[in-house]
């Protein structure tokens, strides 16, 4: 009985492993692989701005923090579609508490908010008006992540201030924290845009704008660990009127990196351990079960009764 048991345990588990493993490599890679949509986060970047002092017709510098706020929109979002509303402001930086401020802080520089849909596998932007408020943006390419499994060529790239994608050339791989990413560089030269935003009281101001985007990316999460930007806004007789450089802090870095490790950790424990393991130690578990039972068996089987022997008297 108790080998019977235990062979009956070892087919259970046996057959347990293996089916997880087959799940692992059918079901797992689409599903493990999603941009999530219960995310809140806040990214921190430090810089520097020169801005144009209306008073004085002069440029003038200042520290700059800037936040790149990502929440998801849980109401709308599915399995297959994340819905974001981002929020970025750029700040002259006192040393107060980092905040997005009211329009009229006298440090707030700039601020933008924006909502958009991407695709959860391969993090394009999505424009369907199911996902999306009334009057959207449409928008091309990818917005605030790349997709798993990255390679080594050209994204479309949205540019929030353009209103339009740009070209994310991949430019060579590059260490962050100790992790190595790969690096792809958006330019933009002298495209018309309204350099400063309207408001309810004033039109906006027409101009030009240079940007320069450097974004560093893990290439199996596609999670963005880095990104440094140098940008420029010109009014139309050509003055400047801002040159802004901005990259994610140390410490956002590090959060980044860790961040994206430890997702990656996750998806290779799923894909890969999980598999191996399944195999490994599924098929011989249930190959020793199943001899157990059959052994036992064959052990419960009855013994083949004796011959009767007939004993022939002595003198006969």
């Amino acid at each position: 009985m108790k080998r019977r048991w235990l062979g009956a345990v070892l087919v259970a588990l046996g057959a347990f492993l293996i089916v997880a493993a087959v799940v692992a490599q059918t079901w797992a890679p689409d599903n493990v692989k999603r941009t999530p949509i219960d995310v809140n986060s806040t990214t921190h970047l430090g810089g520097s701005a020169d801005k144009l002092n209306p008073k004085t017709g002069k440029l003038e510098s200042y520290p700059i923090y800037v936040l790149d706020i990502n929440q998801n929109d849980s109401n709308r979002s599915d399995g297959s579609v994340a819905v974001f509303v981002r929020t970025t402001c750029v700040v002259i930086d006192n040393g107060q508490k980092q905040v997005c401020p009211s329009d009229k802080d006298p440090n707030l520089i700039d601020v933008t908010i924006d909502t958009f849909a991407t695709d959860r596998h391969t993090a394009m932007s999505i424009n369907d008006p199911q996902y999306l408020p009334k009057n959207f943006v449409p928008h091309t390419g990818l917005v605030n992540k790349f997709p798993f499994d990255a390679q080594k060529q050209t994204y479309p790239y949205w540019d929030n201030v353009l209103q339009a994608p740009v070209d994310a050339v991949y430019q060579r791989t590059a260490e962050v924290k100790g992790l190595q990413t790969y690096v792809y560089r958006a330019v933009t030269k002298n495209a018309k845009v309204d350099v400063i935003a309207g408001t309810p009281d004033s039109k906006p101001v027409k101009g030009t704008y240079d940007d320069v985007r450097d974004v560093y990316v893990d290439p199996h999460t596609g999670s963005i660990v880095d990104q440094a930007e140098s940008q420029q806004r010109y009014l139309t007789d050509g003055t400047k009127i801002l040159d802004l450089k901005a990259e994610f802090t140390s410490a956002e870095q590090q959060a980044k990196v860790d961040e994206a490790r430890s997702k990656w950790s996750q998806i290779t424990m799923v894909l890969d351990t999980v598999p191996l393991v399944g195999y490994a130690v599924g098929i011989p578990v249930l190959l020793i079960g199943l001899a157990l039972l059959f052994l036992r068996r064959r052990g419960d089987q009855p013994a083949a009764p004796e011959p009767e022997r007939t004993e022939t008297p002595v003198g006969v």
